[in-house]
């Protein structure tokens, strides 16, 4: 049987081993921490990503523009098709 209650901190994900019997704190391991790189190179990755990030919003930006066209052609054309139509139309609630 183990003496020794072994535990992830949920928060820091530091590992923690109590005794068992006693309750007391054996020992405390924080997490190892990665290198996050040089300052320079972090503000290097920002200012690439923010670049890529204004490409794309361009994009979209030129893509709703066209959208919009796009959309009052086909509603211009449904006008004309509804004034050239002479048909009346027909509610399915009157078919009854």
């Amino acid at each position: 049987m183990a003496t020794n209650f072994e535990i992830t901190c949920p928060c820091c994900d530091a590992t923690i081993i109590i005794d068992r019997t006693s309750g007391e704190v054996l020992l405390h391991k924080a997490k190892e921490r990665r290198a996050g790189g040089s300052l320079e190179s972090m503000v290097a990755g920002l200012e690439t990503q923010k670049s890529e990030m204004g490409k794309k919003f361009d994009r979209e930006m030129a893509s709703q523009k066209d959208r919009a066209r796009i959309l009052d052609e086909r509603f211009k054309e449904a006008m004309q098709r509804a004034s050239e139509d002479d048909k009346p139309v027909l509610n399915p609630m009157d078919m009854d």
